[in-house]
């Protein structure tokens, strides 16, 4: 029964994580935007030491309406809405996780006859504005209903479906630069009742390349969620693999720390050729979409929580393996250890290519990082290719601190992208 209600509910994003479209890539020159001959490689960049690495940001929905409305957002014109929720009558105030280069949103709204025509709303610096009119749907007075009645959802990552993280494995020293050790595609799904309170999250992930062989796992810390508040982790669909779990490492009773979540058995997969060495990196081992593994899961929540609290810019995606008594983590920069982790961060640091800057976690001396989180799902290089041949125009973006080629990654060299098949 569970299963069939969360199957019911989760059609949007199913249909979704059906949808494989690939990241744009065009032949660029090998000098565009001016970058200094001399500049590369990742690690020939001069990067401002406040740079934070971040492609997106979060946007807070200033929406008003004389009662309480559902609204709908979406990313381009026409296209459908990858946010739905309640505004007025003491509905709590929703963010949402943008792309930095995002201008404009669409927005409509329920009435008695149907949805409004979309509105062009810009994106004015942190926030956009919008007030719904009088002849919105009024929701006041709907009951509560229990915690699994789904009013709104959002959807992270909405420009192409799917966001994409990219790693390095030898924290903390420097590897080759090439960020196909670990790539993953993923998706959230956030499910809300009638206050924008959350009760269930959708999540999907699509293991697009494993380039090293370090035994790494993909986890997620989530940083507003306690570890006791994770009620139940049920699988939804899996595609290439019939041994993959998503498991809640801390006790169901957990009350201090974030809940962290592991992705366990997603690293190998059946398909992978023989004669490679990685699963799709290596010239002539290339991989369809189609053999690739996938896998989504359902996270339900034993309480409602403030959608502040699972606001995206507070995910920690991060690998973890075990290696001689020490649990090794690699993060996203600015994204502390977990507590397994976290005092063997400076013994580990030590003489290494990580910064000694106290609680600037996941940086490099140099400012360089081990892991990228990207709102497209964009193509990863070939084995050994340094990532800044694959995408020059990052060193753009990089050492102008991010004002800069923010859509680098959209402006990849074709002969150095692992070839879809």
């Amino acid at each position: 029964l569970k299963i069939t209600l969360i199957m019911k509910k989760l059609s949007l994003f199913t249909a979704m994580f059906a949808l494989l479209l690939g990241g744009c890539v065009e032949k660029v020159p090998s000098n565009p935007n001016g970058i200094p001959e001399d500049v590369e490689r990742v690690v020939d960049m001069s990067v401002p030491a406040s740079f934070d690495w971040k492609t997106t940001a979060p946007v807070a929905c200033e929406f008003t309406a004389p009662h309480l409305s559902r609204v709908y957002v979406a990313a381009q014109r026409g296209a459908e809405p990858f946010a739905s929720f309640m505004v007025g009558d003491g509905a709590d105030a929703v963010k949402l996780d943008l792309p930095v280069t995002a201008k404009t949103l669409y927005v409509s709204y329920e009435t008695e006859n149907g949805l409004s025509p979309q509105e062009a709303v810009p994106v004015a610096g942190s926030a956009v504005s919008y007030a719904l009119a009088s002849n919105g749907k009024d929701y006041t007075g709907i009951e509560d209903g229990d915690k699994n009645t789904t009013i709104g959802d959002v959807i992270y990552m909405p420009a192409s479906g799917w966001g994409t993280l990219l790693f390095e494995d030898l924290w903390p020293s420097y590897g080759d630069f090439d960020f196909n050790d670990f790539v993953i595609n993923y998706k959230v799904q956030l499910h809300m009742n009638n206050k924008n309170k959350v009760w269930g999250m959708h999540i999907g992930v699509r293991v697009k390349a494993v380039g090293g062989s370090l035994p790494y796992d993909l986890c997620l810390a989530m940083k507003g969620v306690k570890g006791g508040e994770i009620d139940g982790i049920e699988p939804v669909e899996m595609y290439n693999t019939g041994n993959a779990r998503l498991v809640a490492l801390n006790s169901a009773n957990y009350v201090k720390d974030p809940a962290v979540l592991r992705f366990e058995n997603i690293r190998t997969n059946p398909n992978r050729q023989s004669g490679a060495a990685y699963v799709n990196t290596e010239e002539g081992f290339e991989m369809t979409e189609a053999q690739l593994v996938n896998a989504s899961f359902f996270v339900e929540f034993r309480n409602s929580i403030a959608i502040g609290d699972v606001a995206f810019d507070t995910f920690d995606f991060f690998l973890s393996r075990e290696r001689d008594g020490n649990n090794i983590e690699i993060h996203m920069g600015g994204f502390e250890p977990t507590p397994d982790a976290e005092l063997d961060y400076a013994f580990l640091k030590a003489g290494s290519a990580a910064t000694d800057k106290a609680g600037d976690y996941y940086y490099s001396n140099d400012r360089l990082v081990w892991a990228l989180n990207i709102p497209h799902d964009i193509r990863h290089a070939y084995e050994k290719v340094d990532f800044l041949k694959a995408y020059p125009e990052m060193a753009d973006w990089a050492q102008s601190g991010g004002a800069k080629s923010q859509d680098w990654y959209l402006h990849g060299v074709e002969q150095y992208l692992v070839r879809k098949k």
